[in-house]
């Protein structure tokens, strides 16, 4: 019994198994009129189930409340969240710590353009990015798009608050809202606006990576999250996810990939640690999937 206790004296006490790793989001879903935001929550309980076995037990708690890109970045570095997920940029980066592992393919950098009911005509007829500069983007102030849409010398409007740039959208022609291919239908169908229509012949391709974000001080969960997410793509359930989430796929069937006219653009505010190439390749992979290309 002496030996016993010497050796469990001796060994050390690291706690892991007892100590749960708690994290605070922020979901919106419902406020935001769009489910398939839920996507990232459930990619992020994903992750954490994944690693559960190395990091052990977690507590997920989500917030339904609305607040801007902006906001969440203070919040996260106060510790009210814990995590959240936004497009990557330089500045993005330079602000929290970044698990560089895109989130959805990069189908935040392919656009699809939410315009008025009215401007139908008008966009089939658009046949360059010059033209396509004679109209306006309507974004948020703080989005990194905004800024990738103007070094590509589209003229883009951010006086709207951003609760409101689709009613701004129904009363206004002349103006188009490039929105993910993820998003663009869900949010439309959401709100019933009969004034605002998916527009059916263009679409933008950037790189563009989503990635989830933690506070520059959270090494250990920036860990367990890379951990987890290169777990769960190793074993086929990130893709198994991606692909099986209900309004991913609706999104995917609906949008005519190979109907459309693509314009590729640059985008340099991608890190360049983001390997831009297998960003690309992602986007690629899932235009050719849902265009009969496969």
């Amino acid at each position: 019994m002496r030996w016993l206790a010497l050796i469990l004296f001796l060994l050390p006490v690291t706690g892991s198994a007892a100590e749960v790793t708690r994290v605070t989001y922020i979901d919106a879903t419902s406020l935001k009129l769009n489910p398939n935001n839920s996507y990232f929550g459930l990619l992020l309980k994903l992750a954490l189930e994944k690693s559960s076995a190395e990091y052990g037990p977690y507590e997920l708690k989500s917030l339904d409340i609305e607040i801007s890109q902006k906001r969440h970045l203070r919040e996260l570095e106060k510790g009210t969240i814990d995590v959240f997920w936004t497009m990557t940029s330089y500045s993005r980066e330079a602000e929290a710590r970044v698990i560089r592992i895109p989130l959805t393919k990069g189908m935040y950098g392919i656009r699809l353009l939410a315009i008025n009911q009215d401007d139908k005509d008008k966009f089939a007829n658009i046949s360059s990015l010059k033209e396509l500069a004679n109209l306006n983007a309507i974004q948020g102030r703080d989005w990194p798009d905004t800024q990738v849409l103007r070094l590509n010398r589209l003229e883009v409007n951010t006086n709207i608050a951003e609760s409101d740039l689709y009613p701004f959208l129904a009363q206004h022609t002349n103006n188009y809202f490039p929105r993910g291919v993820t998003e663009i239908f869900a949010e439309t169908d959401s709100r019933s606006v009969s004034a605002v229509a998916v527009e059916s012949h263009l679409m933008l391709v950037y790189p563009a990576a989503m990635y989830f974000f933690v506070a520059r001080n959270n090494e250990a969960l920036a860990q367990r999250l890379e951990f987890g997410l290169k777990q769960a793509q190793a074993d086929g359930s990130f893709d198994e996810l991606f692909y099986g989430f209900p309004p991913h796929r609706e999104a995917f069937e609906r949008a005519n990939f190979g109907k459309r006219r693509i314009w590729h653009l640059d985008n340099p505010l991608l890190p360049r640690t983001s390997n831009a190439q297998d960003i690309s390749n992602m986007q690629r992979e899932v235009i050719e999937r849902f265009s009969g290309k496969q």
